[in-house]
C-alpha cells in the first residue's frame, strides 16, 4: 500500500471507518436480498456513493446517505399505512427500521466528525435524492407472483412493478393487484372481468358478460373436464365457500347471473381451471385495490423450493431475460 494512503486510513476517525463499513454492509444486503429486484440497485449505489464520499472526507456524503435512508424508509411506512393498514407486516417493518436506523445513525455520526467539505452543490444533490426516494416509495411498489393462477400471462417468479399513487378504477380485461378479501394479509393479481353493474355467468368454461360471449385470448384451460360449479357458474357450489362467496351466491345472483355490486369488481385468473378467484370468495371491494401493474421488472424461475438458495449460482441461466420489461396490461 502506498505510504500516503496508509497514513490517511490510519488517521481517519473511527466513526468514519464504522460509517463506511456500515454503508458497505447495507449495500451488500440490498444486493443479496431474496427475491432479488432491480430496484434495490439504486439504494445500493447510493450507499456506495456515501461510503466513497466519507472516504474522501466529505461530510455531506454521510449526512446525505442518512437522509436518503430516512426518507426512503419513511416513505415506505407511509405507503404501507396508506394501502395496507389492516394487514401490514409491522413486525417486519420494525426489524427493517432497526437496521436502517442504525446505519443512518452511524452515517450521521461519521459525518459529524468531518468538517463540511466537498463541492457546495453536493448538499442540495443529496437533499434532492432524498426527496426523490420518498416520492418514489409513494408511487411504485413490487409484487411477486407466487402461484400459477395467471398462467400463461404471468408466471410464478414474475415480479410486477405497479403504480400505487392515485390508483384509477380498473378497466374490463385489465390486470389488477389487490388485497385478498378473505385474508387481506395476502396480495393477489387477477384479471378484472366485471365492473359494478355487470352481469356474469360461465357456461362450459365460457364467460358471458352482460349476455354476450366474451372473447378472452389471454385465457388458458389446462383441464378438459367440466366442473359443475367452476365451469358453469353460478351453479350450486360443490365445495365449501368463504363468507364472501356465500354472500355473492345468496344476494347477488339474478336470473342465473352474478350481478356485480357498487364499488366492487369481479376478478378471475387467466389459468381459468386452477385459479382461486371471485367465483369462490366473491367480489373485490374498491378499497382493496392497491396498485395498477405496469411491467414485469424481473422474472426468475422455475420458482421451486431450491430457487432461493440457488438464485445467485444460477442467476444468468434461470433469469427469464425475455420477460423483463414486458408490459403487464398487454393482451
Amino acid at each position: 500500500m502506498h505510504p500516503m494512503l496508509a497514513d490517511t486510513m490510519t488517521h481517519r476517525p473511527a466513526a468514519v471507518r464504522v460509517g463506511i463499513a456500515a454503508a458497505l454492509v447495507l449495500a451488500a444486503l440490498y444486493l443479496a436480498a431474496i427475491p432479488w429486484s432491480p430496484l434495490r440497485i439504486v439504494p445500493a449505489l447510493v450507499l456506495l456513493g456515501a461510503a466513497l464520499g466519507l472516504r474522501k472526507g466529505h461530510a455531506w456524503s454521510g449526512y446525505g446517505g442518512a437522509l436518503f435512508l430516512a426518507a426512503r424508509f419513511a416513505g415506505g411506512l407511509v405507503s404501507l399505512a396508506r394501502i395496507d393498514a389492516a394487514g401490514a407486516a409491522w413486525g417486519a417493518a420494525a426489524l427493517v427500521a432497526a437496521v436502517i436506523g442504525a446505519v443512518a445513525y452511524l452515517l450521521f455520526r461519521a459525518a459529524g466528525t468531518l468538517s463540511e467539505s466537498g463541492p457546495s452543490k453536493s448538499k442540495w444533490a443529496w437533499i434532492a435524492l432524498a426527496i426523490a426516494a420518498f416520492l418514489a416509495s409513494q408511487s411504485f411498489t413490487e409484487y411477486m407472483i407466487p402461484t400459477g393462477a395467471m398462467e400463461d400471462t404471468l408466471l410464478i417468479g414474475d415480479q410486477l412493478l405497479a403504480t400505487t399513487l392515485g390508483t384509477p378504477a380498473p378497466a374490463r380485461g385489465g390486470v389488477i393487484v389487490f388485497r385478498y378479501p378473505a385474508d387481506i394479509r395476502q396480495t393477489f393479481a387477477k384479471r378484472c372481468i366485471g365492473l359494478p353493474g355487470d352481469r356474469i355467468k360461465l357456461v362450459d368454461k365460457q364467460v358471458y358478460l352482460n349476455g354476450k360471449k366474451l372473447d378472452e385470448p389471454y385465457v388458458s384451460h389446462k383441464t378438459a373436464y367440466i366442473d359443475s360449479y367452476r365451469d358453469n357458474f353460478p351453479g350450486g357450489a360443490n365445495i365449501h365457500l368463504p363468507a364472501g362467496g356465500r354472500d355473492m351466491l345468496d344476494h347477488h345472483v339474478v336470473d342465473g347471473e352474478v350481478v356485480v355490486p357498487p364499488d366492487s369488481y369481479f376478478a378471475m385468473g387467466d389459468n381459468r381451471d386452477a385459479s382461486l378467484d371471485s367465483r369462490y370468495w366473491g367480489f373485490v371491494p374498491r378499497a382493496n385495490l392497491t396498485g395498477t401493474p405496469w411491467i414485469v421488472d424481473w422474472s426468475y424461475g422455475p420458482a421451486d423450493a431450491q430457487a432461493s438458495s440457488n438464485r445467485y449460482l444460477h442467476f444468468f441461466t434461470k433469469t427469464r431475460w425475455r420477460r423483463i420489461l414486458m408490459p403487464v396490461q398487454a393482451k
